[in-house]
């Protein structure tokens, strides 16, 4: 089934998920609210994605206000620039580690979904493995060059806003966002050898597209799909081929 059928079908499919609830609750590849919300981890989560959604919404304001500056009152903002930037990094870095807990980075599932459960397990110990490794080392040399940074003033906010702001203050958005994802890695490996989750990263989309042909597959046969006869719809791509009913139409 595909193309304008397929779509209108959607609708018709008795759906597990209510729109006004959680629509991730029932996923086998993501942690439920329960994991996701509990504890002092599920309260980090919450004041990181805050703390995210505040910096994407200033950096927009911010640069608004450079471009009405610049464009409109001809009077370009010195500290425009840095302090977008600065967000910028910070955003990123504090990004990383929701998408981690959440296994929502882009991974290439081509070999784990042919492997067994078992297999998969220990292949996630070593995604873990390599994870932490490579944030640990990031996060180390990243918080070594913060001494050097300090000495460093960000010209444009210290010149334009009055604010002494140093380039250590960027550095440090480094080895705060790879301690989060290191945290949040061994928290994900934690609940996937505890069979709360299937996989450590997942594509949303791919996972709900494969569920929804299984639901196609499995909806009862003599359920009508929009659009064909038994239905009592028209058919979007049906026609009359008879030339003199058109000949009568025109």
């Amino acid at each position: 089934m595909s193309g304008y059928p397929r779509r209108l079908a959607m609708a018709r499919l008795p759906w597990k998920h209510d729109i006004k609830g959680d629509p991730m609750k029932d996923e086998s590849w993501i942690p439920g609210h329960k994991e996701l919300g509990g504890g002092i981890l599920g309260v980090v989560d919450r004041v990181v994605c805050w703390l995210v959604a505040g910096g994407l919404f200033s950096m927009v304001a911010i640069l608004m206000i450079q471009v009405v500056a610049r464009y409109v009152f001809n009077a370009s903002t010195v500290w425009s620039e840095e302090l977008a930037v600065s967000l910028f990094v910070w955003v990123s870095m504090l990004a990383i580690p929701l998408g981690l807990r959440r296994g929502e980075h882009l991974t290439l599932d081509i070999l784990s979904k042919r492997l067994s459960p078992r297999v998969n397990k220990i292949v996630a110990i070593g995604i873990a493995a390599i994870t932490i490794i490579t944030f640990a080392i990031i996060g180390y040399y990243a918080a070594k060059l913060a001494p050097a940074a300090d000495r460093q003033l960000l010209a444009g906010i210290a010149g334009g806003l009055g604010i002494q702001a140093k380039v250590s203050w960027i550095y440090l958005a480094v080895p705060v966002g790879a301690a989060l994802s290191i945290i949040f890695t061994i928290e994900r490996l934690v609940l996937m050898l505890a069979g709360k989750v299937t996989v450590m990263n997942a594509d949303a989309d791919t996972t709900f597209i494969e569920q929804l042909d299984e639901e196609l597959e499995s909806a009862p046969a003599d359920s009508p799909i929009p659009g064909s006869p038994s239905a009592g719809l028209p058919s979007p791509t049906a026609h009359n081929t008879d030339p003199a009913a058109n000949d009568k139409d025109r």
